[in-house]
């Protein structure tokens, strides 16, 4: 049974018919609405332009189709004017010339102009599968289909025996059709090429941040392919989104889509429309684990908001450094549109447990342009607001931006830019706004991070979440340090410390990890989670560092800190430090412990009350040789 229905029924035969006949039975002038995706009726728009002599000032219109377009050609002027729900390769051009125009608007919105009657539709030419019994399909792309078929005059219908036969409110009476016409051809595919580097990058990232049980949307491309990719190893992942890609088919093949977790549409992928090849279009065909809906339904952000833990990840063209998205325009030239990436963004933040990310690469045009800009390009219009943003991604990190001032914004976008360009953006924001004058960036690419932590780690049934240190961490390390009692900060700087102003804050956070190492551990993996531990060092003169580690008192005495020591060992190894030495106080015998469990030799200090660790890095070229360990440690 449906739990939608929006089509009406004729109460008459539809007629099998020749295209020609069929499409002069248009009227001059009206509106003609054509089928989207992969499922654009080819065949019918052929019969359009081969009697086009016959129409005038016809408007056309449609989402994203990946087929032919001729109807946008100078020639047919007089002829068809394309109004474009959502820009595409085909029709690009002819808006850029004026011969075409492009409507901004959500894509979950658009069927209401045409129940409303606000855009009358006189015909609607779509494909659907060959009948069976009383119905067709709509196969692979439902979308705004639904409410332009109710609404408009008649409906034009090519037969094609390679359209897979798909369920939910793609299946539709015969009655809702005024004529069939046959014609069997390929189907469209819309292939990807394999993910790149960065796509890859990014990927990992997001993966992160994905969990079992999670009901995902994602896009098309070769970001969202990449993501997929680094999600083999997750279980019971669901799907609700306006379109899915031969992306899902490796993961649905191997059982980490199920659905089970969803609230709604329980056990199945919920689809408005597919792109991809006959790899998907397999899978999809007469199968009940995917049901398609219309964009007014699998769109409404109070629909999406039901499943808990949805995930959404959306593209972007810039954003600036309040948070500000630009996803339809370079500039003044409009290049693509709203789609869903708003009607999901709101959705899932009402979800029990959303998370919505824009993930982008940080340059475009080769490396030479950032993509995360102190202001957006002139024309530049924004899709998604500054405060509908939560997650902000590129292959240099992740940036929470939700419940976060102007200056935090700006400190974890300017992170996560490409680092050729983060000391351009810091100087434009201390020019022309209040910054702090002595906030610094830092120009490293992680390389020195890169796989020396695992993300997370369990101790004594404690799991923690680790992660290096960043600018955006100010206000963590502050509520770090003050949650601490006046022996922790006595032992931990040999002196009663009584505050951390930001000043200071800002520079424990601005780690060159180019020569310098700062690892931090959090209680949950969500962005406001709260900081329990620091291991750093900090390098000084003839490659020997400082080394401190501190963890907050009800996380102590379960390894933690040992834990921590030893991560520091092994990246001062690979960081070329020589020595790692450190002061502790007599009374802070867990530090001891710590370090006399990871080799370091202790002496009596004669500077401080407290002893002087210390311990000799073993050169990497050095690991084989069976000599005793020494390294220097400084709390």
């Amino acid at each position: 049974m449906l739990l939608y229905n929006p089509y009406k029924y004729k109460k008459k035969e539809p007629k099998w018919i020749d295209a020609d006949s069929a499409i002069r039975s248009i009227h001059k002038g009206r509106r003609i609405l054509i089928g989207s995706g992969c499922a654009e009726p080819q065949f019918l728009v052929k019969a359009l332009i081969r009697n086009a002599k016959y129409f005038r000032d016809n408007e056309i219109v449609h989402i994203l189709t990946v087929g032919i377009a001729p109807y946008g050609e100078a020639q047919f002027a007089d002829n068809f004017r394309h109004n474009a729900f959502f820009i595409g390769n085909n029709i690009r051009d002819s808006i850029y010339e004026g011969r075409a125009d492009y409507m901004p608007i959500f894509l979950s919105e658009i069927p209401r102009l045409f129940k409303t009657g606000q855009m009358p539709l006189h015909c609607v030419l779509l494909q659907v599968s060959p009948p069976n019994r009383r119905y067709v399909s709509l196969g692979v792309s439902v979308d705004i289909l639904p409410s332009a078929i109710a609404s408009a005059d008649f409906v034009i219908a090519q037969v094609n025996r390679r359209m897979p036969e798909t369920y939910g409110a793609a299946k539709i009476p015969l009655d809702c059709i005024d004529y069939l016409v046959e014609a069997d051809e390929p189907l469209i595919e819309f292939p990807q090429s394999e993910p790149d580097e960065v796509s890859m990058e990014i990927g990992k990232y997001l993966a992160r941040y994905i969990q079992d049980g999670d009901t995902l949307q994602l896009g098309i491309g070769n970001i969202p392919d990449a993501v997929l990719k680094n999600l083999k190893d997750k279980n019971d992942l669901g799907i609700h989104s306006e379109m899915v890609s031969d992306g899902i088919v490796e993961l649905y093949k191997n059982g980490n889509i199920t659905n089970k977790m969803k609230r709604i549409q329980r056990g199945k992928s919920v689809v408005s429309f597919v792109l991809g090849t006959k790899k998907i279009y397999d899978v999809i065909h007469r199968n009940r684990d995917f049901i398609f809906y219309p964009s007014e339904y699998t769109n409404d952000p109070f629909v999406i908001c039901q499943n808990p833990n949805m995930v959404s990840i959306n593209s972007a063209i810039q954003i600036d450094l309040t948070g500000q998205v630009c996803s339809d325009s370079i500039g003044e030239k409009f290049y693509s549109g709203f789609g869903g990436q708003v009607d999901f963004v709101r959705g899932v933040k009402r979800s029990a447990g959303g998370r919505s990310f824009i993930a982008i690469p940080s340059t475009a045009k080769n490396g030479e342009v950032s993509r995360i800009v102190p202001v957006l390009s002139p024309g530049a219009g924004v899709v998604t607001s500054r405060a509908d943003v939560h997650y902000v991604v590129t292959e240099y990190g992740v940036a929470y931006l939700h419940g976060k001032n102007i200056r935090e914004r700006e400190m974890a976008l300017i992170q996560i830019a490409h680092p050729k360009f983060r000391d351009d953006l810091l100087n434009h924001l201390k020019k022309h706004r209040s910054f702090y004058i002595e906030q610094k960036t830092i120009k490293d690419d992680d390389s020195q991070v890169k796989g020396l932590i695992p993300h997370t780690k369990i101790f004594e049934g404690k799991k923690i979440y680790f992660r290096p240190l960043r600018p955006f961490d100010q206000k963590s390390i502050q509520d770090f340090f003050y949650s601490h009692r006046p022996e922790t900060i006595y032992q931990r700087y040999l002196t009663n410390v009584e505050s951390l102003p930001i000043n200071e804050a800002q520079a424990r956070v601005s780690v060159d990890y180019n020569k310098d190492m700062a690892l931090a551990g959090f209680d949950n993996w969500m962005p406001y989670a709260q900081m329990i531990c620091i291991g750093r060092y900090i390098r000084g003169e003839n490659n020997v560092a400082e080394i401190g580690i501190v963890v907050k008192e009800d996380y102590q005495r379960i390894g933690i800190g040992s834990f921590l020591c030893k991560c520091l060992i092994e990246a001062a190894r690979n960081h070329g430090i020589i020595k790692l030495e450190a002061y502790v106080a007599h009374s802070n015998t867990g530090m001891l412990k710590i370090f006399k469990k990871n080799h370091f030799t202790v002496r009596e200090s004669k500077q401080v009350c407290g002893f002087y660790v210390f311990l000799n890095v073993e050169p990497e070229e050095d690991k084989q040789k069976p000599k005793e360990q020494s390294v220097s440690c400084k709390v």
